[in-house]
């Protein structure tokens, strides 16, 4: 498949992190220590900052480069980081989540969407192999990379060795979206505040992720 192709229908191939990214409110995720735990309680739209170790922890990771918005943006801090890896028993995911805010459940119970959330896996965690068959409309160059709308509350992020995914209402991820940045636990340089182009290229004709199946909506889901 050539490259137009791969930009034209790369979104797909994110379909698990999609899918695994919009549940962040509604499943059950491990932190470092391997125990269960639900997603942050309510106490209004900011939340408590995540404990600093947590924080460097994601600064420590070395398997790929991740993104974010700093500890706090628009006085959201980051109030979990989620660890979607092989190494935190996921054998069938690779990615990192950064949570920014909280949110209000509804009354009654059931789950709900932090204001701001990043998802970010390793770029040929998304290559063709993984696509659905479904056309869309070209990705669009961002800050030098490429990006494309998946829906309205979720865009989707293609730089350097990394995919990244951006949840939360529209404007606060187009804002969002000028703003992100490296975390810095991988060397990745900016020029301009640009972002690196997708490292297409790097990623083996064989396929380097599980096969693995697929993964429930919300709907379904057990909390």
């Amino acid at each position: 498949m050539n490259r137009s192709k791969v930009l034209k229908y790369g979104v797909w191939a994110l379909a698990p992190l999609i899918g695994a990214a919009a549940m962040l409110s509604f499943l059950y995720f491990r932190d470092s220590g391997g125990e269960s735990f639900e997603p942050p309680a309510a106490v209004g739209e900011q939340g408590k900052p995540v404990a600093a170790e947590k924080i460097q922890e994601a600064r420590d990771f070395k398997e790929w480069p991740l993104w974010w918005l700093g500890d706090s943006y628009e006085s959201l801090p980051v109030t979990k980081i989620l660890w979607g890896t092989p190494e935190h028993g996921f054998s069938d995911q690779n990615r990192v989540y950064f949570v920014y805010g909280t949110c209000t459940p509804p009354p009654g119970g059931g789950g709900c969407a932090s204001p701001l959330s990043i998802a970010i896996q390793p770029l040929c965690w998304a290559p063709p192999e993984r696509i659905a068959g479904i056309e869309r409309e070209d990705p669009y160059d961002l800050r030098g990379a490429k990006a494309l709308w998946i829906d309205e509350r979720q865009l989707g992020i293609w730089t350097g060795d990394a995919a990244i995914s951006i949840f939360g209402s529209r404007d606060r991820i187009l804002k969002a979206a000028e703003e992100i940045v490296p975390l810095g636990n991988v060397a990745v340089s900016l020029v301009d505040s640009k972002l690196p182009p997708p490292n297409f290229d790097s990623c083996p004709e064989i396929p380097i992720y599980p096969t693995s199946p697929p993964i429930p909506t919300p709907q379904t889901a057990t909390p």
